[in-house]
Order: structure tokens, then C-alpha cells, then sequence
């Protein structure tokens, strides 16, 4: 998916510009299944479908870390490229 459109479909529905256009280099990166999960957030924000990897899921972090999805997505996508890191940080509390 293009980075400009996911930065348009970030900022119609809230998102600073700063943190849009961020976001969504990151976005275009997620991996499978991840990046069909994004699509279908994009198509319809009323789709939020859960995956879990390494013990954490993205209802999970969306709940109890106050995650918008497309942040959820990028912290899954990390746990399954790097793992150890990823829970580490997620232990320590960093959003």
C-alpha cells in the first residue's frame, strides 16, 4: 500500500501530520499477515482483526497500552522481526 495514502487515510482520521507521515513509512514495511490486517483498517477503521505472537496480541496492547491499531500493528510486526528487543521494551512499558 502507498505510503501517501495511508498518511491521507491516518490524518482524515486524527492523526497529526508529524506523526502520520511517520507512521506510515513504517506502515508500508508490516509484514504478512499484518499488512492485509492494515489494508482492511484502511478500507473500514471498524475492522480491527487480533494477532498474537512471543505472549502479546493487538486487542491486548491496544487495551491495556492504549495502542491506536496502526501502532498495535507496528509493535506485532517488531515482535516477530526482533523478538527479544521487542518484549524488553514491551516489559519495561515503553508504548
Amino acid at each position: 500500500m502507498e505510503k501517501n495514502y495511508i498518511y491521507n487515510v491516518l490524518t482524515k482520521r486524527g492523526y497529526d501530520e508529524y506523526s502520520a507521515r511517520l507512521v506510515a513509512a513504517e506502515l508500508t514495511m508490516l509484514h504478512k499477515p499484518l499488512d492485509v490486517y492494515l489494508e482492511k483498517w484502511i478500507q473500514n477503521e471498524s475492522v480491527i482483526i487480533d494477532y498474537d505472537a512471543n505472549g502479546y496480541s493487538v486487542k491486548q496492547l491496544m487495551e491495556e497500552r492504549g495502542m491506536a491499531y496502526p501502532a498495535a500493528l507496528l509493535s506485532m510486526d517488531w515482535l516477530i522481526k526482533e523478538p527479544i528487543k521487542a518484549m524488553e521494551s514491551l516489559k519495561r512499558g515503553i508504548r
